[in-house]
């Protein structure tokens, strides 16, 4: 399907790895955008290229030319500063303004409530909120300007459910739902739109990596009976018993950005396979 992005310059923060951004960058790259790679090495942002170019063979070989590594880290100000004036710069070489910023980058664990210091909940804010504050704060107005762009904040339904082992998570994902429904009321009148993404449990490098531990500390001999057991004492309101494939959230990611999703605007859009129970 083509959402008309083609030629469009997009940023996702956090992009490297192997977690949603990554599969967001890629979605993006096959519908021809031009993609900001974002993470904190110039190193990882190289691999991230390499990855998405060799997996997708079958596109043009000077597409490869519209994915741009830009390293930087957003958590602080310094950085994102930095992070915003490399971003111009590439404005000013492809000759195009920025269309969507997708704000990825984040941090989690699961760690009980009482071993958390004050410096570790000021991690999560910086990273997983004012990173968003940040770039948003000066590309809306130019957005606005134009009348034209995208902002996403890649949320969690840990923001409609916070869970007791990852408080500074759910905090911090519930203040990106607000902030961006904030943000999409000063697009009023206009063709710009923010919305925030929620996913559910998704089988991240990360969550795989716990899956396999989880296996190991149950004597669990499969994956699949794992994940059957995680989803029946841990998830028992998911309504698929499974967790998401990465690239199931980048479609709804990628739609959501694309022309195409004029008519959503503020929204709290959900992929999480029916974990929460609402209307």
């Amino acid at each position: 399907m083509d959402l008309k992005l083609k030629d469009k310059l997009v940023v996702v923060t956090g992009s490297t790895g192997d977690g949603i951004g990554k599969h967001i960058a890629e979605e993006l790259f096959r519908q021809g955008a031009y993609v900001v790679i974002n993470g904190r090495s110039q190193g990882s942002v190289d691999k991230t290229i390499a990855d998405i170019t060799k997996s997708n063979a079958s596109v043009a070989e000077d597409a490869s030319t519209k994915l741009i590594g830009v390293p930087g880290d957003v958590s602080s100000e310094e950085g994102s500063n930095k992070f915003i004036a490399a971003l111009e710069e590439v404005e000013t070489k492809i000759g195009t303004k920025l269309y969507g910023l997708v704000n990825n980058v984040g941090i989690f664990e699961a760690k009980e409530f009482t071993e958390i210091a004050d410096d570790k909940w000021i991690e999560y804010y910086q990273t997983n909120t004012m990173s968003g504050v940040r770039l948003s704060r000066h590309f809306l107005p130019l957005m606005k300007e134009r009348n034209e762009g995208r902002i996403l904040f890649i949320s969690s339904e840990c923001g409609l459910r916070p869970l007791p082992h990852m408080l500074p998570y759910g905090v911090s994902k519930t203040s990106q739902i607000a902030l961006a429904r904030g943000l999409a009321e000063m697009t009023k009148g206009t063709a710009v739109t923010v919305n925030s993404i929620l996913p559910g449990p998704t089988m991240t490098g990360g969550v795989r990596k716990y899956m396999q531990e989880f296996a190991e500390m149950h004597k669990i001999a499969s994956m699949e009976e794992a994940v059957a057991t995680y989803f029946k004492d841990a998830e028992p309101t998911s309504l698929l018993q499974r967790f998401l494939d990465p690239n199931e959230v980048a479609a709804v990611t990628v739609f959501t950005l694309s022309p195409l999703a004029a008519g959503v605007n503020g929204a709290c859009q959900m992929v999480d396979g029916g974990v929460v129970r609402h209307i």
